[in-house]
């Protein structure tokens, strides 16, 4: 194995690892556990390794020490693509981005914590943030998608400025951005709902988030047959690459469908929003890489 094929499979490792801190994340969020250590941070109930008294802290301290990990593995990949590929190259300004993205979703974690946006608040501020949460998480994925792509491809493939279709890939990409905003609502909604500490009658945005639980799952149906007739437009271009990724993409909608109407069923067990949540993520990290290797060309060699 070369030194490429390490750093390729040490970034793949970073991209499902940052997907396991995503998970826990949502657990934080689903099980009320989000001041499990209290309104101090980076410490946990002002320890670096707290006293683990009732469960809602083991699971902030967890999701904390693996996004702890996660920045650690960051500052690896930092310098091995310095090393590897230097300051000029995709990779490294790719890896660039990718980390300013990382210290962005930490900061917003952080003012989850410090403005007590967490557990039984229903706040607008809350609201606000948590969206904007879920949109730099879904940066941050792509943005591994993006340096595993240049890893992988920067010495034979580059954008294509001309690509006719890219408008079409840009719309199946803002459809799941519109899809995963209103499903993180919706799961606040759920937590404000089943939570013994709000009455929803009583509090406005709690009431409003709850009496518009029905927008997702329409959003959602809907959405999925705009990504799938994006990405057949993209299909319908003989020059077309990588359909098995579009394949992967549709599968995964037929199976989200069925995953969200057992979730309603069942009514959000945390069980259940775990595989929504993973199936989402492998949707989204799909759906980048059949978007890039469709907006890319390959380079023309000459001898």
């Amino acid at each position: 194995m070369t030194h490429l094929t390490y750093f390729r499979s040490y970034v793949w490792g970073l991209l499902i690892f940052t997907v396991a801190v995503i998970i826990s994340g949502d657990i934080v969020q689903s099980t009320e556990s989000g001041a499990g250590c209290g309104d101090s941070w980076p410490k946990c109930e002002g320890s670096l390794v707290p006293a683990i008294e009732n469960i809602h802290t083991a699971i902030e301290f967890i999701h904390r020490a693996l996004t702890s990990v996660l920045s650690v593995g960051y500052l690896g990949l930092l310098a091995w693509s310095y090393l590897l590929f230097g300051r000029r190259h995709l990779v490294w300004q790719s890896v660039l981005f990718s980390s300013f993205v990382l210290l962005l979703e930490i900061l917003i974690g952080a003012a989850l914590v410090f403005f007590g946006w967490v557990e039984d608040d229903a706040s607008w501020g809350r609201v606000i943030v948590d969206s904007l949460h879920v949109v730099n998480t879904l940066i941050l994925l792509a943005s591994l998608v993006v340096i595993l792509f240049w890893a992988s491809e920067s010495e034979n493939r580059s954008i294509s400025k001309e690509y006719s279709r890219g408008r079409f890939l840009i719309a199946a990409i803002g459809v799941v951005m519109v899809i995963t905003i209103t499903g993180t609502l919706n799961s606040l909604a759920d937590t404000l709902y089943f939570s013994d500490q709000v009455i929803v009658e009583e509090t406005p945005i709690a009431q409003l988030l709850v009496s518009v639980r029905a927008v997702h799952p329409l959003i959602a149906i809907i959405g999925a047959f705009l990504i799938v007739g994006s990405i057949y437009m993209v299909m319908e271009d003989p020059k077309a690459t990588y359909s098995g990724l579009a394949f992967g993409i549709f599968g995964i909608l037929f199976l989200q469908v069925i995953v969200g109407i057992l979730n309603i069923a069942l009514l959000t067990p945390v069980e259940i929003q775990i595989i929504h949540l993973s199936l989402a993520d492998a949707l989204w990290v799909l759906l980048i890489f059949f978007s890039l290797y469709n907006y890319s060309s390959e380079k023309h060699t000459t001898t």
